[in-house]
């Protein structure tokens, strides 16, 4: 729902990380999709991102980032793509607002304190951590109405998951559906209100998190 992070748990293998790549077309998937009343085709690859979910991926390093390019670069990619923003229209042809695209990120690296030189420096020299905000900040660039963040947690500290989990909570706290998946069910007790826990492949418990994970 608008405004709830709702949280999806479970052990390796159970099925959690393939729900979010279903929904994003990466995985081939059956069933269902509706975001706010319409159908998704999930066949189609980017027809979820079209229709306002944002998805940062467990894989930062094979999905999420492009680790040759600049952190603004990955920043506004898919505002661009999908928004046509950052971008300004002279005729018939789109150039790139570079000026526009450098402030938001600066905005971005400032709100997310992801550590690094610049916004020109290349995503791949940065730590796990730092890359996994940067994920996050392309998601958030484009206004989702649904925000889906898979394993958020894995490989960064307490002092990081801390941030992390107040910053969910603010963009939940702005009208955003965060959607949580995550084996990290300490970190599910304490952001998530709702949650789900699967068993091979099926929902074992649905309800408040201090039911489910009493």
């Amino acid at each position: 729902r608008r405004g709830e992070i709702f949280g999806i748990g479970g052990l390796a293998g159970q099925g959690k990380i393939g729900i979010p790549n279903g929904i994003m077309g990466l995985y081939p998937s059956t069933g269902t999709m509706k975001a706010f009343g319409k159908e998704l085709d999930l066949s189609k690859l980017g027809e979820a991102l079209s229709h306002g979910i944002a998805f940062v991926s467990e894989d930062r390093r094979g999905v999420g980032l492009l680790l040759g390019e600049s952190i603004e670069q990955n920043v506004v990619f898919s505002a661009i793509q999908i928004k046509d923003d950052f971008t300004y229209k002279i005729g018939p042809t789109r150039f790139f607002n570079q000026k526009k695209a450098r402030q938001h990120t600066l905005d971005m690296i400032h709100l997310l304190d992801i550590r690094c030189t610049g916004s020109s420096q290349t995503v791949g020299s940065l730590s796990g951590g730092n890359q996994q905000k940067v994920c996050l900040a392309r998601a958030l660039t484009i206004n989702p109405e649904i925000l889906i963040v898979s394993e958020p947690t894995r490989g960064i500290d307490y002092g990081l998951k801390a941030g992390l989990g107040s910053l969910l909570q603010e963009v939940a706290a702005e009208g955003t559906a965060v959607f949580l998946v995550t084996h990290d069910v300490e970190f599910a007790a304490e952001y998530a209100g709702r949650v789900v826990m699967l068993f091979d492949g099926k929902v074992a418990c649905d309800g408040p998190k201090h039911e489910v994970l009493s």
